[in-house]
């Protein structure tokens, strides 16, 4: 069964106008926080380095530990990589409470980080937002930034010093 070319390109035009209506239909909101879906977006301080080859495509691997307030770990994600991670929320495992998200990392310093859950939504607590805010020592490297189940975390090695 053979289709004149016309016909072809008029189709590829209406598949074209269909799936582009679509993006700027859906494009706002699927940008939006998610509620059951965590975003953690995990970034090396040293990834433009030379020593950063040593470690494959999506960096050494980092951990996400999830610790409730009483010290127990909850959930933990392992292989996290380079870039954006999708971490599910689980209505089961998770209520609403304070909870400690601990970022790890082989080579690299730990953060960890308060946050609240709320309607399976995780939110920086008020301790949160001083952690950032200078009291970065040998040992501490905090560097991130957190919203609304939106996390953005750089990690320092663990050789690192402030200049």
């Amino acid at each position: 069964m053979l289709f004149s070319g016309k016909f072809i390109v008029f189709a590829l035009i209406v598949l074209t106008g269909v799936v582009g209506a679509l993006f700027i239909f859906m494009g706002p909101k699927a940008l939006q926080t998610n509620p059951g879906v965590f975003h953690l977006g995990i970034r090396y301080a040293d990834e433009f380095g030379i020593e950063f080859t040593r470690y494959p495509k999506g960096g050494p691997g980092a951990v996400l530990e999830i610790i409730d307030s009483k010290g127990q770990i909850v959930e933990r994600f392992d292989g996290l990589v380079m870039g954006r991670n999708l971490i599910p929320i689980d209505t089961n495992k998770f209520q609403e409470n304070t909870y400690r998200l601990k970022i790890s990392s082989k080579d690299y310093h730990t953060q960890v980080i308060p946050a609240h859950l709320k309607n399976k939504t995780f939110s920086p607590t008020t301790d949160a937002t001083a952690l950032n805010l200078g009291q970065n020592t040998s040992d501490t490297h905090y560097d991130f930034s957190f919203r609304d189940n939106l996390l953005g975390v750089r990690l320092y090695p663990l050789k690192y010093s402030v200049d």
